[in-house]
């Protein structure tokens, strides 16, 4: 593995204790081990890390991760098979039993358009074989990679296939992380007429941007990391003050609030606290 790499993945996984997006984090910590990995610097600016998940239930139950994604395309590698999943828009359930792994790549908001070349919009809630995208990503590939007997050499491994593909940087998805690291980090970054002005570009040149690179829109991109957050106070806080935070992520009153999260996880955030405390 280079040098490059085996430093950023070393780095990357002291830092991947935390499930950020998955449901019911101290339960799902439970049941699967996941692990975070940087990209090489050739890769960086369309790959946000790899990640790869280990567990072993031999004699429990299957466990069902529920995950709020983030606005990104990935690419995994299971026991089964080799898929693309776009955007979704929902909540995004998986299934993990027996003993197994799973090797998977999350790409920058954008960064697979390196790859796609067609609008992300025609991804979104939509899942792809990866062949039709890297041609390496066989059935011999797959089966290779999971029997690799480190996660260091899975990542090198999935860093290959990606390479092979030459990609090349987008100064637009340069600018449409810095949009979305801003949002993710300021509060006041609460509509996308704030985002406008902000970054000195129309609300119509946004919406574009984001359906072509994205495949959603920029409002839904600031609601996703609003619920975000207020999941991981959920599971932080013995007794968040909701109306609090509902007010501090920008919103004008609990009950829209309330109603944002329930449509996205399907239950309130009382019910949600009280089901991952319980």
């Amino acid at each position: 593995m280079p040098e490059g790499l085996q430093k950023s993945a070393n780095n990357f996984k002291e830092r991947s204790g935390k499930h950020k997006g998955i449901l019911d984090p101290i339960n799902a910590a439970r049941q699967f081990q996941l692990n975070r990995y940087l990209p090489s610097a050739g890769l960086a600016p369309f790959v946000e890390h790899y990640w790869i998940i280990h567990w072993d239930l031999r004699g429990q139950p299957p466990y069902v991760s529920q995950v709020l994604p983030y606005p990104s395309v990935n690419v995994a590698f299971s026991a089964d098979r080799v898929w693309i999943t776009g955007v979704a828009t929902g909540m995004y359930e998986y299934t993990v039993e027996g003993v197994g792994l799973i090797v998977g790549a999350m790409f920058k908001p954008g960064g697979f358009y390196a790859f796609w070349q067609r609008p992300i919009a025609t991804l979104t809630d939509k899942t792809l074989e990866a062949i039709k995208v890297f041609p390496g990503a066989t059935d011999g590939f797959r089966q290779a990679l999971l029997e690799l007997p480190d996660d260091t050499r899975r990542v090198s491994r999935v860093e290959e296939l990606l390479s092979a593909q030459h990609p090349t940087s987008d100064r637009n998805v340069a600018f449409i992380n810095s949009i979305i690291e801003a949002v993710a980090s300021d509060r006041d970054l609460r509509t996308v007429e704030r985002v406008a002005r902000q970054f000195h570009v129309s609300e119509r040149t946004l919406q574009h941007l984001f359906q072509k690179y994205v495949g959603v829109g920029l409002k839904w991109v600031i609601m996703r990391y609003r619920l975000i957050d207020a999941a991981e106070r959920a599971a932080r806080l013995p007794k968040p003050n909701w109306a609090a935070i509902a007010a501090e992520l920008g919103y004008g009153d609990q009950a829209h609030f309330i109603n944002d999260f329930r449509n996205m996880i399907g239950k309130s955030p009382l019910q949600y606290m009280q089901s991952i405390h319980s």
